[in-house]
């Protein structure tokens, strides 16, 4: 399985967004596809790894569903950030998987070079 990443020179990671991390997204967020069909992807502080427990690949989708399911963040703000980009450096936190719920080791943040993700 691809994992759909690529580094780049300013040391961050571009997870590159799939068809089914798409979609799952938009079921998240209770929005048609077409609302998110222009992200090509996010830039982490690190490569994806694989869930312990099942076997995925860390997603950004992972990270949608921990923000909403959780109640940390509204669809609203998770889907403003999405379309438009971080709005400001986050603190790095846990990620857990959102097919079988088993906690990602290590911590997760955005890159500190905040930009629009859909280039």
């Amino acid at each position: 399985m691809s994992t759909n990443q690529e580094s780049l020179s300013s040391c961050g990671v571009r997870w590159l967004l799939t068809d089914e991390e798409r979609t799952s997204i938009a079921t998240l967020l209770a929005v048609e596809e077409p609302t998110i069909s222009h992200i090509s992807g996010n830039i982490m502080n690190r490569a994806r790894t694989t869930c312990t427990g099942c076997g995925k690949h860390s997603r950004l989708d992972d990270m949608v569903h921990n923000a909403v399911e959780a109640g940390i963040h509204s669809s609203a703000f998770v889907l403003n950030v999405l379309v438009n980009g971080p709005h400001a450096k986050s603190p790095a936190h846990g990620l857990r998987c959102s097919r079988c719920d088993s906690e990602y080791e290590g911590l997760w943040s955005w890159h500190e070079d905040t930009h629009i993700w859909t280039t």
